[in-house]
């Protein structure tokens, strides 16, 4: 295979590992708050949410794709704890339950009357029984419903911000860094860097697969490389599209749901028609990405948590019993649970990952010190 053909293909590999449908609802919600500001607070966002994930990515595979090697240097309890507040949080306890939500909002503008506990019950019983399966169905609707996904939204972005009236209000002073700091934190909440921890080893095994990353390998790292361009620019311009397209329609959006906000843009730009196809696509995308992370926090519940007591339906059906009770408070609710952690978390993980770079490209040596100092640091001044 070219090393070209090598570079589009990792590329489009990442970029879909990160672009998950649930990415869609964070950059409205930066354009919709900063308005004017929609500008620096996508700089904000492009910070936590494409850049932060790339050099995730790239740490891992300096440790050759082993979660091990990477997180035993924070001390040996760290490789099941760090996992398993991660995994919980990505899983049932946060986005898991979050997919189902933001499926129930899209689902809402065909269906109004729908009840969200009523779709969240239904929606845990098809992972449930999909997830069982192993259907490669679930693969089908991701390589179709993303181009998909992808189309309708480029459609949506050139119709708002072309023929739609902006109802942003003009900028004032001192409210561009409130609006950067909005969008890191909004950043924060797509949790691809904690995705790059965990399924990085997909790219990286991709590239090892290859014949002329085999023969030199640092070969491997330039392919990255260049494929992170190609992944971080797809991303970097569908978050600044998005927040433009918040920041447009800001007024509208203001008492629209974080999950309806797509929804309601495609109902204003692409009429009643062609508005609950993409509605239905978004309902359909988050689904796929729920069964992905019910089945990697329900096998490590079963095999590192619980050792292999129960079959994998047992811990399947207690992981989404979790989601369900999660996913009824709503998106707000859930963002709520999961926000405060992030915000603790986060820096130190972004200092993590940069260390790790350092001690890997040129020989850093402090690690765990730097980390929990900034753990500390975050933790105390968001407790104060």
């Amino acid at each position: 295979m070219k090393t070209k053909t090598i570079v589009l293909s990792t590329g489009l590999a990442m970029f879909s590992m990160f672009f998950g449908s649930g990415n869609l609802v964070f950059p409205l919600v930066v354009g919709q708050m900063s308005e004017a500001h929609y500008g620096i607070a996508a700089l904000g966002l492009i910070f936590t949410g494409v850049i932060v994930p790339i050099l995730g990515m790239l740490a891992m595979l300096l440790f050759q794709g082993s979660q091990y090697d990477f997180f035993v240097r924070l001390g040996k309890p760290a490789t099941f704890w760090f996992p398993l507040l991660a995994l919980s949080i990505m899983g049932p306890f946060g986005v898991l339950a979050r997919c189902i939500t933001v499926a129930h909002g899209s689902f809402r503008l065909i269906f109004e009357n729908t009840p969200l506990w009523g779709f969240s019950a239904l929606a845990c019983v098809c992972i449930f029984l999909l997830t069982l399966k192993k259907n490669r169905i679930i693969s089908l609707l991701g390589s179709i419903l993303t181009p998909f996904l992808l189309l309708s939204l480029a459609a949506i972005v050139c119709l708002s911000v072309s023929s739609g009236e902006s109802s942003m209000s003009v900028a004032t002073e001192g409210s561009a860094w409130i609006s950067f700091k909005t969008g890191v934190f909004q950043g924060y909440q797509t949790m691809d860097l904690l995705a790059a921890f965990f399924f990085s080893a997909f790219v990286i095994n991709h590239l090892k697969g290859q014949k002329i990353a085999q023969e030199n390998p640092k070969q491997a790292l330039f392919i990255f490389l260049q494929s992170s361009l190609i992944s971080a620019g797809l991303l970097a311009l569908i978050y600044f599209s998005l927040v433009l397209m918040g920041a447009t329609y800001a007024k509208d959006l203001a008492t629209v749901p974080p999950q309806e906000m797509l929804g309601f843009i495609a109902q204003k730009t692409l009429g009643p028609l062609a508005a609950p196809v993409v509605c239905a696509t978004v309902a359909l995308a988050c689904l796929t990405t729920a069964i992905v992370l019910a089945s990697l926090f329900a096998e490590f519940l079963r095999t590192e948590v619980l050792k292999n007591r129960i079959p994998i339906a047992g811990s399947l059906a207690i992981t989404l019993g979790i989601a369900f009770f999660v996913s009824i408070l709503g998106f707000s609710g859930v963002a709520k649970i999961i926000g405060p952690i992030l915000e603790v978390c986060y820096p130190a993980l972004i200092l993590l990952t940069v260390l790790s770079i350092f001690q890997k490209l040129w020989g850093w040596k402090s690690v765990r010190l730097p980390t929990a100092i900034a753990f500390g640091i975050k933790l105390i001044t968001v407790a104060i």
